[in-house]
């Protein structure tokens, strides 16, 4: 008995690997199959999910309403100390909090409104005055110049699907800047690019695009994993490239840890 257990386990093991190895295969095809509207959709639907009924689910004191080191480490090397910031995709407000606590005034977007009932009532029992908003974040609600400084953390950046998105939604970004206004904002690092798997995905998607109907904005690192597409960047030239083609001024780009402080010229 012992001994046909164990070959079951065995067995069992390698049909796991056989079918991790398909799932990867399937969702490293998805990105140029779908077309970037597409993809935004499935992001969307995967946050309402995650989002669904948090209030209920998960206890408020299982957050933590601090910075993470590299946006620390952002205030203090650009001497950000007062104004405005605009936190895009502001969740159950982390940041946001975090940041009112120092001193700024806070406007945080998030399409999803319950994580967003959560950030308010924490910043309620904190006697915190962030403004919190139900949007997308890539068609801003901001008017011209009213923002020193913009978050965009949780590599948010890379899950708009597309090089030609991300510059065009960039360029929309600089009108809510004020003069000399900043940007920071979160990436994610290819860590996994040359294995035999990624590189059979790569050279199917080359030839799916080729068929009428394709994405034609797919390139490599896009990937959509549990339905939620990332672009995960290759190297450090790839990410500095595509913001400054986009017209931006690269003031801070630390590869290892995965951000960008950006601004536009007046």
């Amino acid at each position: 008995m012992a001994r046909f257990i164990t070959m079951l386990i065995r067995l069992c093991e390698q049909l796991a690997g056989v079918l991790f190895r398909m799932q990867q295969l399937l969702t490293g095809i998805l990105p140029a199959l779908l077309s970037p509207r597409e993809m935004t959709e499935l992001i969307r639907a995967h946050y309402d999910r995650s989002y669904r009924d948090v209030a209920a689910r998960e206890p408020e004191s299982w957050y933590k309403w601090t910075l993470e080191s590299w946006e620390t480490d952002v205030l203090a090397g650009h001497q950000m100390k007062t104004g405005t910031i605009l936190v895009l995709g502001a969740g159950v407000g982390r940041e946001s909090i975090a940041l009112a606590q120092r001193g700024f005034s806070i406007v945080g977007l998030d399409i999803n409104r319950e994580g967003l009932h959560v950030a308010a009532r924490q910043a309620r029992d904190k006697h915190l005055l962030p403004l919190f908003a139900q949007a997308d974040f890539q068609t801003l609600p901001i008017g011209p110049g009213r923002v020193d400084y913009v978050f965009m953390s949780g590599i948010m950046y890379s899950s708009i699907p597309g090089r030609p998105q991300r510059q065009a939604w960039l360029r929309s970004l600089r009108p809510c800047l004020k003069n000399q206004g900043l940007m920071a904002l979160n990436f994610l690092i290819a860590r996994e690019i040359d294995s035999r798997t990624h590189r059979l995905i790569h050279r199917l998607n080359r030839w799916i695009t080729t068929l009428p109907g394709t994405n034609q904005s797919y390139q490599l690192g896009d990937t959509c994993s549990q339905q939620h597409f990332l672009h995960a960047f290759a190297d450090e030239e790839e990410i500095r490239s595509e913001l400054r083609e986009a017209g931006a001024r690269v003031h801070q780009l630390h590869w290892h840890e995965g951000y960008a402080v950006l601004s536009w010229p007046a």
